[in-house]
């Protein structure tokens, strides 16, 4: 089971180039993970209790708050978080260190009760990576589960889609592949891809869909999933 999520009161420990913008910094070998809960204010109590009892050993192990995407909208897809939070472990050994602890294990119970859905995608960097995210951009995360009839479909529309980027002011700021998944239903399957754009104008995935080229191009992501999640998300900074 991996690990936790920590109160979105927490300062997270993250890098600014200046008050509007977010920069989180990972070096090869760290695990960059990704945390989409789905609250409920009645369950507060029950939270901050899962937070007091894990919080101290998690940051004893490593585990970093590096900052909070707030999902504004989910375009596709029926699963609805409230968030993304975006944290860190130094290390594999260093995450399961702590998941290994009789601590965790004796209130790691406690996510179904205080998280009406919960889910946590973790990804170890094969290098440096770095993601700056600004309050003068707008952003969006997909996640992807790839068709085993078309494994290539989806991978081939990735590949096609920074050219049609380029002319509506988005960039593909990173592709994410070998993503581990823990949630609330043990069998989950972990998307195969989860991509990060930035677009100069909130209405920018718009205009990459109102372009004729795209809606060719679209046709290998659908062939190429079994299913597909989208969200405008933005930095809380």
């Amino acid at each position: 089971m991996i690990s936790i999520i920590f109160s979105l009161a927490m300062m997270p420990l993250v890098s600014k180039a200046d008050e509007k913008t977010l920069l989180v910094q990972y070096a090869p070998g760290e695990i960059m993970q990704l945390i989409a809960p789905v609250t409920e204010p009645e369950k507060r109590a029950l939270r901050d209790r899962y937070f007091e009892q894990n919080a101290e050993t998690a940051r004893k192990h490593g585990y970093r708050q590096e900052g909070v995407l707030l999902v504004e909208e989910t375009l596709s897809g029926d699963f609805s978080p409230n968030v993304f939070v975006i944290s860190r472990w130094p290390s594999l050994i260093a995450q399961k260190t702590f998941q290994a602890l009789s601590s965790f294990s004796d209130v790691k119970a406690l996510r179904r009760e205080a998280w009406e859905a919960l889910r946590l995608y973790d990804y170890e960097l094969p290098d440096v990576l770095s993601l700056e995210f600004s309050q003068d951009k707008a952003y969006t995360i997909a996640f992807a589960w790839a068709n085993p009839s078309c494994p290539g479909d989806n991978a081939e529309y990735l590949a096609s889609l920074p050219p049609l980027l380029d002319k509506v002011g988005g960039r593909l700021m990173h592709n994410f592949e070998g993503i581990v998944l823990s949630a609330h239903n043990p069998h989950a399957l972990a998307p195969q891809y989860i991509s990060l754009i930035e677009w100069d104008a909130h209405d920018g995935i718009q205009q990459l869909q109102a372009l004729p080229e795209f809606a060719e191009l679209t046709k290998k992501q659908q062939s190429g999933t079994v299913r597909y999640e989208l969200y405008r998300v933005s930095p809380r900074i």
